[in-house]
């Protein structure tokens, strides 16, 4: 997908968890706008999404979708699924299809049925994954997590493959730039770092 704004996300579950990086460089066309961009989004004790795309777009996305899950819990009265939010993403994509948000998705979580990732495009496509790449920094991004990836992962193992991930993208990508932006979820919860290049 090519948009007016780059950016390398990086996601991969694990046995104890699920992991994203992303960049923080917000571009338009050639003009950097920021280094300090905001990518990645705790939207509940354990689910994160982040996004690669026009950054009002994933901004509008995230404010609804913080109000879809508290009136989805106070009207189930339990915790969302990170299946049932990645749904809920992938309905509200869809429905905008004929003028689409410029966003590609992607969302982690823990919850009863173990970590899990989702990968969405614009136009609403869910397809769930063990690791996902998105953004102008994708096909770099690539090529680390499919020779590095194994289903015996722990987070911790995962961090080190994402931040490396990402750094492929920075380094090949003009688009992609800044610090590398990691968000951890496990069953306790989000954490949090940055990494500077």
């Amino acid at each position: 997908m090519s948009l007016p704004t780059g950016a390398t996300v990086v996601g991969i579950t694990c046995t104890d968890g699920a992991v994203i990086a992303t960049d923080s460089l917000i571009s338009w066309g050639t003009t950097v706008l920021t280094e300090k961009g905001i990518k990645a989004f705790k939207l509940t004790d354990t689910i994160v999404l982040a996004s690669a795309g026009l950054t009002s777009d994933y901004q509008m996305l995230v404010n609804r979708l913080r109000a879809q899950i508290t009136l989805y819990e106070l009207h189930q009265k339990k915790s969302i699924s990170v299946k049932t939010l990645s749904k809920i993403v992938a309905n509200t994509l869809y429905g905008r299809r004929m003028s689409p948000l410029y966003v590609q998705t992607v969302i982690v979580g823990v919850d009863d049925s173990g970590p899990s990732l989702y990968t969405l495009d614009m136009g609403g496509s869910l397809i769930p994954d063990k690791y996902t790449a998105a953004g102008t920094g994708t096909q770099t991004a690539y090529g680390v997590l499919e020779t590095e990836f194994t289903s015996t992962l722990t987070v911790k193992e995962a961090e080190e493959i994402a931040i490396k991930a990402v750094k492929a993208g920075i380094a090949r990508d003009v688009q992609s730039g800044g610090a590398i932006r990691i968000m951890s979820v496990t069953k306790d919860g989000v954490t949090e770092r940055e990494v500077s290049q």
